[in-house]
């Protein structure tokens, strides 16, 4: 009862202040309860809640709390988050906060008397161009098989198939309950099929999800008495004088295939044999998205033909046909720069390359009763800002890059054709259409994140260009800034690099990371004091962070 009547007085006091006020309530320290909300819905009020807490209460520090709420913001993608109007940190950090989140791309949203709503841009104003695929469900298969009791042993399979499952929940947000994982012995003919059946097959998929399907193993063709190739994929426990039985073949995909409600279905099968009809796809229309949200796609990649063997000893423990994939997948087959990496893309980047380096010619169409559709995959943005811990290739993954890149600036461009085989034995051109218009936030992010790969690839000269010209493209580019002054530093150039990193640390002074590089470069340059600086800075952000034991170390130094 007490409840009630403070919820009811206060409501009609604020009726008698504004009639137009908004329903909104929000329960004191978020004790939100079923009572609670039952007096609300009587009452006509709408009860609002945070998912953001910048915990400004407990955080004396605006650069931390600046910190904590935008990486909660990158987790949680929207929200409300909440502030108390009782602390000057909370001032101070206010102003950054937005001033980030806006340069991320973020729109606030405000009350329009019955929802909330952000308001759209004026017309003739600039705006980015929102990139999604339109899928609402994603789903995998994703086979790996090394420890063949019959057939030969391979080597890297079960290692390709953990390195795919990882890039789509990890890279492309594939949820980990719908990413079905046969590794080894878990890959019998019978689970391989039931994982079809059971899980994707029927209605089991929508009509707007999309399947990507990944077999690395031993592949096999048989001769019909027709004199028709057939292929097949090889299960753990098939005995190579039964496949023909005991494996599972194309024809058996092709059903499955057909089977599925999936809008978007992609095989790739890093095996090698031939006969699967094919059918020529399509290309892709200037208003791509919506076309492609119309029509299926039932598309097939491969790593070769019957009388080829696997690649199987490509960097990191891949098959050199599962790394160029990996590589096509971290951003390279985006071959428009659209920020889309389609179907045909990565058929177009992928059979080229492996071609290049191996003695394997795979190949690429779409399986019959596709209607022209192209599987897509969304290139996020990069969010990694250079520093000491940041990973680069191994020497071997940068010589087959080096390969590969060579092969790929032979062609003319990006809607060039690139002609790649067919599973007939024939061949076809594949071609990729120029992307549309897109904004100076676009082209400097797409910039900042080829800056990225070049320096895992040790090309420091072409990661600064890339780097200078995201900052060209949009000079309040933290990030861009942050990685061109740490590439500066890998020379060795020290004074600009902390040009840069002073620079990064205008633009956004709450970046724990800029002040560890800012305090290697200062060391190295001779500069103590400033060095001295910068660690404690960095240490006073981040005191329990990944650089701490480094920043420690280098102030007992100085």
């Amino acid at each position: 009862d007490a409840l009630r009547e403070q919820v009811l007085s206060t409501d009609t006091l604020l009726k008698d202040v504004d009639g137009k006020r908004a329903p909104l309530f929000r329960f004191p320290y978020g004790a939100r309860n079923a009572e609670g909300l039952q007096l609300l819905n009587e009452a006509g009020l709408k009860s609002i809640m945070w998912n953001i807490d910048s915990m400004d209460w407990a955080d004396p520090v605006p650069e931390s709390i600046v910190q904590r709420v935008v990486d909660q913001v990158q987790k949680e993608q929207r929200g409300i988050i909440l502030f108390h109007d009782i602390h000057d940190r909370a001032v101070k950090a206010l102003p950054q906060i937005l001033d980030r989140l806006i340069a991320d791309g973020y729109q606030f949203a405000g009350w329009n008397g019955r929802d909330f709503s952000v308001a759209r841009p004026r017309k003739g104003a600039a705006a980015d161009a929102t990139v999604t695929t339109g899928y609402e469900k994603s789903w995998a298969i994703v086979i790996g098989i090394d420890d063949y009791a019959k057939w030969p042993k391979l080597e890297y399979a079960s290692h390709d198939a953990q390195a795919i499952a990882d890039t789509l929940t990890g890279q492309f947000g594939f949820p980990a309950s719908q990413v079905i994982t046969l590794k080894n012995q878990q890959a019998t003919r019978n689970n391989i099929l039931a994982a079809f059946h059971d899980r994707l097959a029927d209605d089991r998929t929508g009509r707007n999800d999309r399947v990507f399907v990944f077999f690395a193993g031993h592949g096999a063709t048989r001769q019909l008495a027709s004199g028709r190739d057939l292929g097949y994929i090889i299960p753990v426990d098939s005995d190579p004088r039964e496949f023909a039985s005991d494996a599972i073949a194309m024809t058996d995909i092709q059903n499955i295939a057909e089977s599925m409600q999936a809008k978007h279905v992609m095989f790739v099968m890093d095996a090698c044999y031939s006969g699967l009809g094919l059918t020529r796809g399509g290309g892709a229309s200037s208003a791509f998205l919506r076309e492609n949200a119309r029509r299926s796609a039932r598309q097939m990649l491969t790593a070769g033909g019957a009388d080829q063997q696997v690649a199987d000893a490509g960097p990191n423990g891949h098959s050199v046909f599962t790394w160029v994939l990996l590589q096509a997948l971290a951003g390279k087959g985006d071959l428009n720069g659209d920020g889309l990496i389609t179907g045909t893309e990565l058929a177009a980047y992928v059979a080229p390359a492996v071609s290049a380096v191996s003695q394997q010619t795979p190949a690429f169409g779409s399986l019959p009763g596709s209607q022209g559709g192209e599987f897509v995959f969304q290139v996020p943005d990069s969010q990694e800002y250079l520093n000491a811990d940041t990973r680069q290739l191994s020497a071997d993954a940068i010589a087959l890059n080096s390969k590969v890149d060579a092969a790929q600036e032979a062609k003319t461009g990006a809607a060039a054709p690139v002609t790649v085989a067919d599973l007939q034995g024939g061949s076809k051109a594949l071609v990729v259409p120029a992307a549309g218009p897109s904004s100076d936030r676009q082209r400097a992010q797409q910039a900042n994140d080829r800056g990225l790969q070049l320096y895992r690839e040790k090309r420091y000269d072409a990661a600064v260009a890339q780097f200078t010209e995201a900052l060209k493209l949009r000079p309040d580019f933290a990030q861009a800034a942050n990685n061109l002054g740490f590439v500066y530093y890998r020379q060795q150039r020290y004074a600009e690099s902390a040009r840069w990193l002073e620079n990064t640390l205008k633009i956004d002074p709450s970046r724990a990371v800029a002040h560890l590089n800012l305090g290697d470069a200062y060391f190295h340059a001779g500069d103590k004091a400033k060095a001295r600086q910068a660690y404690t800075t960095y240490l006073a952000l981040q005191p329990q962070g990944s650089g701490a034991a480094q920043a420690r170390a280098q102030l007992e130094k100085l």
